[in-house]
């Protein structure tokens, strides 16, 4: 007699019936192993009698006005091996049969429930089949496996954009934590967030809100994208000025979700009666993220040359004939990166590399985990030092594996389109710079880094980033390493020590 023979004969299929007293009239005339086969179908996974938040629990619970849920909570997988989600909206209840929670290892669960084998939490995003008919309602319900868990009798409905951010902010908690313990789950999410950012990035649209000297004849369009704040322009422009007069340029800025938009153009007016220079600047509705910024400021660029530079970019205050230089130069069918120095005028870099490392989590699984660091840090040339100590330290890098940032780089127009741009897979912002480059040298472009070209780059340092950056800047390394992890541009670990 095998276990199963066994487990039917013990089965109580007159204590199922009776504490289920609507399968009681359907199986009347039924035998015991139908009984049996649909307690191991429907009823293992309902079961009911218990106390179900015992053992299954939901945390919170997020809603957009388009039909997105993100639903946070745990369950003992072993009295819930499977769980199904259905959620409704007033009187109407949608069931998402194909929702694929992402499950993480909870220690403050596993101690309590006493199952350390298995991860215990979960991260569920979901979205209705057709939200074009979906309607909001104050009354909302959460059912897992067809229990009501949750509910809330004035839901809040965010934006898709507010959802999204508050949705990759309660996912902080896996981003804090090693990448080897989380790079699974970050790969699982990028994939379940991917499609609501590029929703939200489908209904942002641009503005010119002020087009100066329009009509000159330019051979580069500088691109510079900035989100929220807006207070270095007239700075960097304050430090361009004399160039920018005289040099076949035009500036492009890209507004992402700057709230004074408006009164910063009326002062970039006034900055041009002092200085003509040709400018134009375009206000999102939204924060479209580094790529789509930039993308756009490239599509409506008139120079055949495109320099992307960040607002925090200066050139030096001595000697910056070189730096400037840089500006109008043809990189040609190149990608052109340059030197980046700290305020206090130290070499920051010299361009970046991408390293794969293999990481773990504590049950044993095994990934590789990018990561990009940047060539010259910690050298103590500075931005005046001489050329040949410095074109010795630079001709100690493999140019193979180098990629410039994109705080600063430039590439013909023609070259950038038929690249594709910069990848608006990224959530926000990180690593599209990086993806960029790497397609570079796998297409044969080549990659330079203009040593003559020295410029201070303003970094911030220090300061605190808000729960759903620290989430976006993860997610985007587990896509990138999921892309990039076979590529032979990237090198081991072993390497890096030797080129650190």
């Amino acid at each position: 007699m095998n276990m199963m023979t066994e487990v039917l004969k013990e089965f109580s299929f007159d204590e199922y019936i009776a504490t289920n007293s609507d399968l009681a009239e359907h199986f009347t005339d039924r035998d015991k192993e139908e009984i049996f086969n649909h307690f191991q179908e429907f009823g293992s996974a309902e079961r009911r009698g218990i106390h179900l938040n015992d053992y299954l629990y939901i945390d919170a619970v997020l809603c957009s006005d388009k039909g997105d849920f993100f639903i946070t909570g745990w369950a003992d997988r072993r009295i819930f091996p499977t769980i199904e989600i259905s959620v409704q909206v007033g009187y109407v209840k949608y069931r998402f049969a194909d929702a694929r929670p992402c499950w993480y290892d909870r220690a403050d669960v596993n101690a309590v429930l006493g199952d350390h084998d298995q991860p215990s939490g979960f991260i569920a995003l979901v979205r209705v089949d057709d939200p074009q008919h979906f309607l909001v309602h104050s009354a909302l319900s959460v059912f897992i496996n067809g229990v009501p868990l949750h509910r809330q009798n004035v839901a809040r409905w965010l934006s898709s954009e507010r959802f999204l951010q508050e949705a990759l902010g309660a996912c902080a908690i896996l981003a804090d934590r090693p990448i080897g313990e989380t790079l699974a789950s970050g790969k699982i999410l990028h994939r379940q967030f991917l499609p609501l950012w590029q929703r939200v990035q489908q209904g942002m649209k641009f503005a010119k809100v002020l087009a100066v000297d329009s009509e000159r004849k330019v051979r580069s369009s500088i691109v510079i994208t900035i989100y929220r704040k807006a207070d270095m322009l007239l700075v960097q422009l304050s430090e361009l000025a004399e160039f920018l007069e005289r040099a076949a340029v035009e500036v492009i800025v890209v507004l992402n979700d700057v709230a004074n938009a408006a009164a910063l153009a009326e002062e970039v007016m006034a900055f041009c009666q002092i200085h003509p220079i040709a400018i134009s600047i375009y206000n999102c509705t939204g924060n479209s993220g580094f790529s789509a910024g930039n993308n756009f400021g490239a599509s409506v660029a008139r120079g055949d040359v495109l320099v992307f530079m960040n607002p925090d970019v200066f050139p030096p205050l001595e000697n910056a004939e070189g730096s400037l230089g840089y500006l109008l130069s043809d990189p040609g069918d190149g990608l052109h990166g340059a030197m980046l120095y700290y305020g206090d005028g130290l070499l920051m870099h010299s361009g970046m590399y991408v390293v794969q490392d293999l990481v773990f989590d504590a049950k044993g699984a095994t990934d590789l985990a990018l990561r990009v660091e940047h060539f010259g840090k910690g050298l103590t040339l500075d931005i005046d030092a001489d050329k040949q100590a410095l074109g010795r330290a630079i001709a100690t890098i493999p140019q193979q594996i180098c990629i410039p940032s994109a705080a600063l780089w430039k590439i013909r127009k023609k070259q950038f389109a038929k690249m594709g741009g910069l990848s608006t897979d990224y959530i926000y912002a990180y690593y599209e710079d990086a993806a960029l480059g790497l397609d570079a040298l796998a297409e044969g472009v080549r990659v330079t880094i203009d040593t003559s070209a020295r410029w201070i780059h303003m970094e911030g340092v220090g300061k605190s980033m808000p729960p759903h950056v620290r989430s976006f800047m993860w997610l985007n390394r587990a896509r990138f390493s999921a892309q990039y992890a076979g590529t032979p541009h990237v090198v081991d670990t072993l390497m890096d020590q030797s080129l650190l």
